[in-house]
Formats: structure tokens, sequence, C-alpha cells
């Protein structure tokens, strides 16, 4: 045996006992999930709750995309928030189940999987940024067939098979850790055997992303011509260079056993007609933040009071995804948008709950961020969904 085979011996080991143990890590998760919904049913919310410590401050070099992988319907069939840091060379990814509940500007509350089928995909990265509360930069939407090709094109991948994967009466492919064709991977990825839990599913979609990531040349020149040769069917809202630069950074991290996999922590529900959806678990989501995304969590996300609600007076498409972009970046905490009981509001208003001095405070920061003068701000009562909330108008500026 050569030293070169022995060195690739010794890597495969290492990566196939990381994957063991992640998946044990994954099975403890969903084993801990189904006993929290059997015990107990009760609501989480992003905003209540004692105040948290706030992420301390610094400059950001961990940037963020949201790699999407789109099935036959249209719907995501698997997502992953991949992280990669060039200043400490670390990464991270965060599997996130297509059945998790989100809310998307404009739109509503709809399972991730299917925002991607409904909306456009930066209301889909929108809706994760809201649900983790870190910075989300870019997205990168590849559909089954492009994501085969990809991996054909890097000469397939080395994937750890946990179960036979069956189609019908034939046997696709057998456990084991074996390479695999573009095709087999993705057949791998979308497989979820009879009575296994969505979670499963998961752990495919990290093995196929860790064997790409193994796969990828280390010249991003190489992997900008592999991207650019997929054309359109790899919808990424960056410019291919900068995307192919962030892949070889995370596939150096990788390399450097620095890249760190994680699952969103979810507990399921059942929103009727059988089925299955998961609400993010509040407690879980916001370690898992502060451990993997602590440079991604934007000024304001962490504080308490400033939760604001956007309705729309107007009836304009996309106009609560415009409010959002003046709200983040002030600090302010975007709790969702919806329409108003009636249209043809002219001027838009800022509602808060009482007339006191910190509250009105409040509505006039939020007033300023919008463009608005300090008579925009009105006291209502307001419920505890949010602590402002923003009734536009057709006075109302994207623009400015």
């Amino acid at each position: 045996m050569t030293t070169d085979t022995a060195h690739r011996g010794h890597r495969a080991e290492i990566r196939r006992q990381r994957r063991q143990r992640q998946r044990r890590v994954l099975a403890i998760v969903l084993a801990v999930a189904l006993v929290v919904l059997a015990v107990a049913t009760f609501a989480l919310t992003r905003g209540g709750g004692k105040p948290h410590t706030t992420v301390a401050k610094q400059r950001r070099t961990q940037s963020t995309v949201l790699l999407q992988v789109q099935g036959e319907s249209g719907s995501a069939v698997g997502s992953a928030l991949l992280a990669h840091d060039p200043a400490s060379r670390t990464g991270a990814a965060v599997l996130v189940p297509p059945q998790v509940i989100v809310t998307v500007p404009g739109t509503g509350s709809l399972q991730l999987g299917r925002a991607l089928k409904t909306v456009p995909p930066e209301r889909s990265r929108t809706a994760v940024a809201d649900l983790l509360g870190v910075t989300v930069d870019a997205g990168w939407v590849i559909n089954i067939p492009t994501l085969s090709a990809l991996i054909d094109q890097v000469g397939g991948i080395t994937a750890d098979v946990d179960v036979p994967v069956i189609a019908g009466r034939s046997q696709l492919l057998s456990p084991g850790t074996q390479r695999l064709t573009g095709a087999q991977a993705t057949q791998f990825l979308r497989y979820l055997a009879p009575g296994e839990q969505e979670q499963s599913r998961l752990a495919r979609l990290q093995e196929v992303l860790d064997g790409l990531l193994t796969a990828l040349p280390r010249s991003t020149a190489q992997v900008n011509n592999a991207l650019s040769s997929l054309g359109p069917r790899s919808d990424a809202s960056i410019p291919v260079p900068r995307l192919a630069s962030f892949l070889v950074g995370l596939a150096a991290d990788s390399r450097g056993q620095a890249l760190q996999y994680d699952t969103l922590p979810v507990i399921p529900i059942d929103p009727g007609n059988g089925v299955t959806s998961f609400r993010v678990d509040a407690d879980g989501t916001r370690k898992l933040v502060d451990r993997l995304l602590a440079q991604s969590v934007p000024p304001g996300a962490r504080q308490t009071g400033n939760r604001v609600l956007v309705l729309n007076g107007v009836g304009t498409p996309g106009l609560g995804e415009k409010v959002r972009a003046k709200l983040v970046p002030a600090g302010f905490v975007f709790v969702g948008s919806r329409n108003n009981a009636s249209f043809g509001v002219t001027h838009t208003r800022v509602l808060v709950k009482e007339a006191t001095p910190q509250a009105q405070a409040l509505g006039v920061r939020v007033a300023k961020a919008l463009g608005l003068g300090e008579d925009a701000v009105q006291t209502a009562d307001l419920g505890s969904i949010a602590d402002v909330i923003v009734v536009v108008g057709s006075d109302f500026k994207p623009g400015t």
C-alpha cells in the first residue's frame, strides 16, 4: 500500500467516524423532540422570554449562503445554511428540514420547502434569516439534475450509504462507503426508508454535501468553470466567481477538520391532514447560532422590546419585504407581515402600546428608520405579538 493510498484510507476512516457521531446526535435530537411533543404543547415566540446576552460586536468576517436543493415539484427537498470564515478558517453547515414552518414576508406561514415553490428565492432566504436571527448573505438554488451533473463533473463523490436504497423492487444502492455517480448521489440524498424520520434524510444531505466538498478541485478557477458550465440551472444570487471562492474556502475548512455540521433544532407539530411539520426550538436554535453563526447575528437581533409587525394597508405585493429591508439594518426584529384589515391607507402609521416616553421613543426610532416623522407615531392596543406595528400607507417610499 502506498503512502498516498494509506493517507486516503485514514481520511476516509476519520470521515466515517465523524458521520457516525453526527448521526447519533441527530437521533438524540429527534428523540428529545418527540418526548417534548408527547408531554407538552406550548408556544415559543422568538421575541418572548427573558432577556438574553447580546452577542459581542466584532468585525464580521463570516459569510453565509443558503443552499436549497430543488426537487421535481419545485419545492426544496433539502436546505442548508452554509457559513465560511476565511479569517479563522472555520466553516459551518446548518441543515434545515424542508417541513419547518417559516414566516415569509407578504405571504405568511409556510413550510420552507414549499416556500421555494411559492415565492421568489430571495424570500426564502429572508424567511431563514428571520427564523435563525442571522444575516443570510446569498442564496444558491440548484435542482436535482443540475446537482447530479455537478457531481459527475468532479468525478463523483465518496459517501457512506447507511441503508439499502430501494426503488420499487430494485435495490439501487447497498449500505457501505462507496463511490457514487451524480444520479446515485441524488437518489441517495432524496431517499427516505419506510418508517424513517426526516432527520435521516438530512443526514444524507450532509453526506452528499460533504462528499461534494471533498471532491471539489482546490483551484477557484476550476470550481468557477464547473459552476459556469451549469448555466442558469444553478441559480445563485451572487456572481459565480464569488460562489466558487466561497465553496473552495468551505472545502478547505472540511479538509482541515474545521467544518461543523449541525441540524436546526425543531419540535414536531401536526397542523392537520396528517401532514407533519416542525416549528423551530427557539432556545436550541439560539445556542446553535451562538456556537456556529455568532458573527452573523445582526445588531439588535438579541434585544427585547423591538419586535415589529408590518401590516400592508395598500395591497402592493412585496411591500412587507421592502419595509423589512429598512427595519432589520436599523436593529429591529421583523416578526412578519400580513395584509391590513382594509386597503386604501394613505398615511403610514407606527403604532406603539403605550403613551409612555419609552414606548414613544421606540416608535420614533421605527419611524425614523422608515423615513417618517414623529407625527406618524400613535398609541394602540397591540396585544402581545409585537412591540410595534407599522401600518403601511401609500406614502411609504421604499427607495428613501
